[in-house]
């Protein structure tokens, strides 16, 4: 029996791969498993007051290290599972007496690269960045194995960290692919295309609009999950209620032709992931993660960011060619289904666990 602790973040994309990990690693046997959810926000059911005495900038911080603390204390773990270095780095009193394993989407310098697009502070090169550089540095190099979400990211570690690629393993998040499958019905009607991001501008959002206006009148309908404020146009659908990994959501992707995220920056983009496991050709652009979950010209199309004329092109080709989307969607979900398998990719993870877990399989 091995006590496995999961200390997992749960901001953006974060919760649902949680929620997903956690529904394929509860009760299999040989592992005995603790969750500790970070939130980053006031600790339940009261939080100390002196926490009010420091600036709000800081009180995430502070609420994180008392969450990962408390966790980590209640539950005595042969092995720890990091979900990023933020909370890792935040754990680093626990780390010298336990092996630790560390996901995630991003490294601090892509984070810094893509600072503009996230609303983030980067660090202007003095003392307390070379300070923070050298401890995730340290927490990165020190874990036992670490595995980022993509190539991406992999190459971030080894280039930018100098972590060891021997003690990389890839392995995307992945999605429950029994409830996100293609469509049984063909339907009929206009072009039916789909954008899902709640940051809409950071998302690109903006430049699908106005690559969707190109299209002839009435050809076409652009739905749209954000719950940021857009106006909406003709033959423009939004819905702002939408939840993550709900039934509603799942349909409306079963129901669309296209999947389209034209993002300015991106870590990961697992809605991308989604599309492709319900059969829907992706355009998207060439940043991030979404370089391994599209692949040019057989799941779908890469574009630049901001390039709004290759994307009309993308959305044109795909409107006036039913065959060529066919194709692309189910080569999509053939490339989930070999990569992006939340419950094989669970059970990944189980194997970078200590014996005997290795030998207790999921599938």
């Amino acid at each position: 029996m091995v006590r496995a602790t999961f200390v997992m973040e749960q901001h953006l994309g974060h919760r649902a791969y949680y929620e997903n990990l956690r529904g394929f690693i509860d009760g299999v046997p040989g592992v005995e498993t603790t969750w500790v959810p970070i939130t980053y926000s006031s600790a339940k059911p009261a939080s100390p007051n002196w926490i009010n005495l420091f600036p709000k900038s800081l009180r995430g911080t502070i609420y994180g290290y008392l969450q990962v603390r408390a966790g980590l204390r209640q539950s005595p773990a042969d092995v720890l599972f990091f979900n990023t270095q933020v909370p890792a780095a935040l754990a680093s009193q626990f780390l010298k007496q336990r092996r630790y394993l560390l996901s995630t989407d991003i490294t601090p310098v892509q984070y810094d690269q893509m600072a503009p697009y996230y609303g983030h502070q980067r660090e202007n090169g003095g003392l307390l960045s070379k300070y923070k550089h050298a401890v995730n540095t340290r927490v990165l190099q020190n874990a036992a194995t670490l595995v980022p979400w993509s190539s991406w990211t992999r190459n971030s570690l080894i280039q930018d960290y100098q972590v060891p690629p021997e003690r990389i393993v890839t392995i995307a998040p992945g999605v429950d692919l029994e409830k996100w499958s293609p469509s049984a019905y063909n339907r009929e009607g206009p072009l039916r295309i789909l954008f899902v991001g709640n940051d809409f501008y950071r998302k690109g959002g903006d430049v699908l609009c106005e690559a969707f206006k190109t299209l002839p009148a009435n050809s076409a309908e652009l739905h749209l999950v954000t719950r940021t404020p857009v106006e909406m146009g003709e033959n423009v659908k939004i819905y702002s209620n939408m939840l993550p990994n709900s039934p509603e959501l799942t349909a409306l992707y079963q129901s669309a032709d296209i999947f389209v995220l034209p993002t300015k920056a991106e870590a990961f983009g697992i809605a991308a992931v989604e599309a492709s496991a319900v059969g829907l050709p992706v355009v998207a652009t060439a940043v991030g993660g979404l370089l391994d979950i599209v692949i040019p010209n057989k799941t779908g199309f890469l574009v630049e960011p901001g390039d709004v004329t290759a994307l009309t092109n993308c959305l044109h080709q795909l409107a006036q060619n039913p065959d060529l989307r066919r194709q692309l969607g189910q080569a999509a979900r053939h490339h989930a289904e070999q990569n992006f398998d939340a419950q094989r990719n669970a059970q990944r993870i189980l194997e970078l666990l200590p014996k005997p877990v290795a030998h207790h399989y999921l599938i």
